[in-house]
C-alpha cells in the first residue's frame, strides 16, 4: 500500500471535527416518541486485496464506525501482524478505541512514519490522559484529571444518559458502543489532543471537540467563570450521534444547526437562541454580514472571532427552527436519512421540505430578519474568559463592561466601601449605579445584592437578584446568592433548583455543593447530600 494512498485514506479522518464554542444559546426539540432503530447498513468492505480492505476500513473509521473498521482490521492483524500497513491501520484503530498505550507502538512499528498526524495525536492523548481517573456508566466512560474534576462526573453522566435517551426518540437512532469522554485541564491540553491550535481555541472560544470516536471537553476550571459545560457535552454527544446516523455526510451547517437544536433536550429544552445571538443575527441580516456556509467549512472553530462564531451558531439554529416550523420534528431525521443514503444535502432538504433549496435559503433569511428578539437582545456578547490569558483576567475586566461612565464610578466607590467592610455605604453606591443602568449588568447586581444582604436588607437583595436573573439567567453567582437567601428561610426546593443551574455553569464553587448538601438532606435525599458534602470538602481543599 503506497504512502500516498494512506495519506488520502487517513486525511479524511482528520478533517471536520465538531467543536463546541462559547455561549451557545439554549435550544429545543419537539421531536419525541420516535421508536429508535439500528444504524443504517454500511456498504460492505471489499474482501479482495489487503490494501483495498485497509483503505475501506480507514474510511469507515473516518465515519466514526469503529465496530465496522474493527471487523476488518482485527482479522488482518491476526493473519499478518508484521505487514506495515496492517500495523498502521491497527494502531489507528487502537487510537479510535482510546487504547493509546497500544496505538503508539503499533504505529511506530509500522515504519511508515506519521502520514496524517495520528502518531502525534496518539502520543499526546497518552501523555494527557495517562494519570487520569476513570468512571463508567452504561453508555459512557469518563476520563478526568485526578482532584476536583471528580465533582463533574455524576452530573456529566446524568446529562449524557438523558441526552442519549431523548435523541433516540427524536432521531430514531442510538449508537451502541460505550463512548469515551476525556476532560482536559486547559487550553494547551485541548490543543494537543484535538486538531485545533491554541490560537483557534482562544479566538473562537472553543471548549469541546467531538472527533476520533470520543468527546474532548475542557474543564470549567480553565475559565474565569466556567461555561455551560453540561449543555456543551450534550451538544458534542449530539454531533457523535449525527455523524453516525448521517454516515458523516452532513455538512457543517446542518451538523451544527442540529447539535444546537437538540443540545439542551436533556433538561427539557428552551428558547432556540439567546437574546444576544438573536440581536447578532438581526444586525447581520440588516448589514448583509451573515456567515456563509462556505465560511463555516470546515469548522466553526476556524472563524476569526467569538462574535462571528456566535452568529454562525445562531444562523444554523434558526435554519433548523424554520425547517421544524414548516414540516414538524420528523423532517430532521428524514433529511439525515436521505443524506446517509447518498442524497446531496441540498436535494435532501428540498425533498423533505417540498420546496427548492434556493427558496428555502430565501425563506430562512426572511425568518431570521422577522423573528422576534427575546428579552435582552441589546446585550453585548459575553465572551468566554480563559484563566491563563492575561488580557482577559484583569481585576476590572468585567466591571469595564458597564456602559455608563457615572455608573462605573459609583460601582468603583461601592467596591472601595466593600473592601473596607462598610456594607451600608457600599450598598448605597452600588444602588446608585443600578439606578442608572438597571439590573442587567450581572456583576454589579451581584455585588449590590451582597452589600444589601450584609447590611440586613434581604428583601432588597432578593428583588435585585430576581430582576438580574431575568436578564442573565445563566450567571452562576446570581443563582448562588439567591439560593443563600432561600436556604436561610428554609425554601430548600427553591434553593436546590438555583444551585443546580449555577452548577451547570460554575461547578467548582464549594458553596454550590455545600448548599446542595443542605437542600438534599432537607428534601429526603441523604445519599445525594453526602456526595455533595464530600464535593464541597474536595473543592475547599483544592
Amino acid at each position: 500500500m503506497t504512502r500516498v494512498a494512506l495519506v488520502v485514506a487517513l486525511g479524511i479522518g482528520l478533517a471536520g471535527a465538531h467543536p463546541a464554542l462559547a455561549k451557545r444559546p439554549p435550544v429545543r426539540s419537539e421531536g419525541k416518541n420516535v421508536t429508535p432503530h439500528a444504524p443504517p447498513t454500511r456498504v460492505p468492505v471489499p474482501k479482495g486485496d489487503v490494501p483495498d480492505q485497509i483503505t475501506a476500513a480507514l474510511r469507515t473509521l473516518a465515519d466514526e464506525d469503529v465496530a465496522g473498521a474493527r471487523a476488518v482490521i482485527e482479522p488482518l492483524l491476526a493473519a499478518d501482524p508484521d505487514e506495515p500497513a496492517v500495523r498502521l491501520a491497527a494502531g489507528i484503530l487502537r487510537f479510535y478505541e482510546q487504547r493509546y498505550a497500544e496505538a503508539v507502538p503499533l504505529i511506530e512499528a509500522s515504519g511508515m512514519g506519521d502520514p496524517a498526524g495520528y502518531l502525534a495525536l496518539a502520543r499526546a492523548a497518552l501523555e494527557v490522559t495517562k494519570d487520569d481517573a476513570r468512571s463508567e456508566s452504561e453508555h459512557f466512560a469518563i476520563s478526568h484529571p485526578k482532584g476536583k474534576d471528580e465533582v463533574l462526573v455524576p452530573y456529566l453522566v446524568d446529562a449524557l444518559e438523558r441526552q442519549r435517551a431523548t435523541l433516540a426518540r427524536s432521531l430514531a437512532f442510538t449508537p451502541e458502543e460505550r463512548l469515551s469522554v476525556e476532560i482536559v485541564s486547559d487550553v494547551k491540553e485541548l490543543a494537543k489532543v484535538s486538531t485545533l491550535t491554541e490560537q483557534e481555541i482562544r479566538t473562537s472560544g472553543t471548549v469541546a471537540v467531538c472527533k476520533f470516536n470520543k468527546l474532548m471537553l475542557l474543564s470549567p476550571k480553565a475559565l474565569l467563570k466556567g461555561y455551560d459545560w453540561l449543555d456543551t457535552a450534550a451538544h458534542e454527544y449530539t454531533h457523535h450521534v449525527l455523524t453516525q446516523k448521517s454516515r458523516n455526510r452532513a455538512p457543517i451547517w446542518l451538523q451544527e444547526g442540529l447539535a444546537k437544536w437538540f443540545e439542551d433536550d436533556w433538561r427539557g429544552g428552551g428558547e432556540p437562541i439567546s437574546p444576544v445571538s438573536a440581536a447578532l443575527v438581526r444586525e447581520a441580516v440588516q448589514k448583509n454580514t451573515l456567515v456563509s456556509f462556505d465560511e463555516m467549512h470546515p469548522s466553526l472553530a476556524k472563524l476569526p472571532s467569538q462574535e462571528r462564531a456566535a452568529l454562525a451558531y445562531a444562523q444554523v439554529a434558526l435554519a433548523i427552527e424554520y425547517l421544524v416550523a414548516q414540516k414538524g420534528p420528523p423532517v430532521l431525521p428524514r433529511i439525515l436519512d436521505l443524506v446517509a443514503h447518498g442524497e446531496a444535502t441540498e436535494a435532501a432538504v428540498s425533498k423533505a421540505l417540498g420546496t427548492p433549496f434556493p427558496r428555502f435559503l430565501g425563506e430562512w433569511r426572511r425568518h431570521m430578519a422577522s423573528r422576534a428578539l427575546p428579552r435582552g437582545g441589546d446585550h453585548a456578547l459575553e465572551k468566554l474568559r480563559f484563566k491563563d490569558d492575561p488580557k482577559q483576567a484583569g481585576q476590572w475586566a468585567e466591571w469595564a463592561e458597564i456602559p455608563d461612565e457615572k455608573a462605573r464610578g459609583f460601582a468603583r466607590l461601592g467596591e472601595i466601601m466593600r473592601t473596607r467592610g462598610k456594607w451600608t455605604a457600599a450598598r448605597i453606591e452600588y444602588g446608585k449605579a443600578v439606578q442608572r443602568v438597571g439590573a442587567r449588568i450581572p456583576i454589579l447586581s451581584n455585588q449590590y445584592a451582597l452589600a444589601a444582604m450584609m447590611s440586613g436588607a434581604n428583601g432588597e437583595a432578593e428583588r435585585v437578584l430576581k430582576e438580574a436573573l431575568g436578564w442573565n439567567p445563566d450567571y452562576a453567582a446570581l443563582h448562588v446568592r439567591l439560593a443563600r437567601l432561600l436556604l436561610a428561610r428554609n425554601d430548600f426546593r427553591g434553593a436546590r433548583e438555583h444551585l443546580l443551574v449555577a452548577n451547570r455553569q460554575d461547578p467548582f464553587d464549594p458553596e454550590i455543593h455545600a448548599g446542595l448538601a443542605k437542600a438534599l438532606e432537607a428534601t429526603g435525599d441523604p445519599g445525594g447530600a453526602s456526595r455533595e458534602a464530600r464535593f464541597a470538602q474536595i473543592l475547599a481543599e483544592h
